[in-house]
């Protein structure tokens, strides 16, 4: 089977990324397809066979959006945004695939071979697409509020489709709907979303651990870390979220600091300090409606202290 037409991937599932001029064939002059842009940065998994993470019928979009309908789309294992294209941004994204980007991918099948002049030209069209409109970064992040459609606050319905398709256990449904009907009431009240931290300082404390890849750390205690955190829950800008509590107490690796970040509702660079990133630890929808995206959690020096590799008891996310 070579094409994608009225196929859905489901997680799990193997599929090919079709060729650069196949993809180039399905954008529209903007480089977009169905208002999602190709970008340069997925230009290097063209052919690739890769699994499916996750359906993206729904995502979470950072701001005043919330969780928003999606659909035609997915998200593969192993492709994450490496920022090249977009100013070394270390956001980690996975990327959004939408469906007639692929192909299922049978074992034993060869992959198909292009053309190779076609080939040629359409991946220098898609290497040089547009990353910046006017003086801001412009990329699938930034796209969402604008390209994605509203879902009722109250709305269930996706969580159910979860569930059906195995990307949802029944004991998580049940625990997920109870805590979005919890924190509505908590919202209706004044009250902090469960597990969120709230502190009562300006939250403009500074630790500075000059973490590199490969340094192990251990997530300070919840009173440490409110220590750090004004009554917006902040540390300089930056949320602990609530989903991070479940990993406080363990000890990880620090995969990369992250020191620039498009923003999502803007599209400005952002630069980061004393922050980085822990292997194997993403966001993993508890507190966001099971959102498929996985995004990478951001961890201030100030919340974590340094450890010896040496007898390290090592965690897995």
């Amino acid at each position: 089977m070579n094409g994608s037409e009225n196929h859905l991937f489901l997680a799990g599932e193997m599929v090919e990324v079709k060729s650069a001029a196949e993809i180039a064939a399905s954008l529209d002059a903007d480089g977009r397809l169905d208002g999602m842009p190709f970008m340069p940065e997925m230009l290097a998994f063209c052919g690739r066979k890769l699994k499916v993470s996750r359906r993206a019928d729904k995502t979470c979009v950072e701001g005043f959006y919330g969780m928003r309908k999606l659909g035609g789309a997915v998200l593969l294992e192993e492709a994450r945004c490496d920022g090249a294209a977009h100013g070394g941004c270390q956001r980690n994204c996975m990327m959004f695939w939408k469906e007639e980007w692929l192909r299922p991918a049978v074992a034993g099948d060869a992959i198909i071979v292009p053309d190779l002049k076609a080939e040629s030209k359409a991946r220098q069209m898609l290497a040089n697409l547009p990353t910046k409109a006017g003086d801001r970064y412009a990329c699938q992040s930034t796209t969402l509020g604008e390209i994605t459609q509203q879902q009722s606050k109250w709305d269930v319905g996706h969580l159910v489709a979860d569930l059906r398709r195995g990307e949802l256990a029944p004991i998580d449904f049940v625990l997920m709907v109870g805590r979005t009907l919890v924190n509505r009431l908590r919202g209706l009240a004044g009250l902090a979303d469960l597990g969120a931290l709230v502190g009562h300082s300006d939250g403009k404390s500074k630790t500075t651990l000059d973490l590199k890849p490969g340094d192990w750390v251990k997530i300070r205690s919840a009173e440490a870390i409110k220590a750090t955190l004004g009554p917006d829950g902040r540390n300089l800008g930056l949320t602990f979220e609530p989903e991070m509590t479940r990993y406080i107490g363990g000890t990880y690796e620090v995969d990369f600091p992250v020191r620039s970040i498009i923003l999502e509702e803007t599209g400005e660079m952002a630069r980061l300090n004393r922050t980085v990133a822990l292997k194997g630890l993403s966001c993993k929808g508890v507190c966001a409606k099971n959102c498929p995206r996985a995004n990478t959690l951001y961890w201030r020096e100030a919340w974590l202290e340094r450890v010896e590799e040496a007898g390290v008891e090592r965690r897995s996310a």
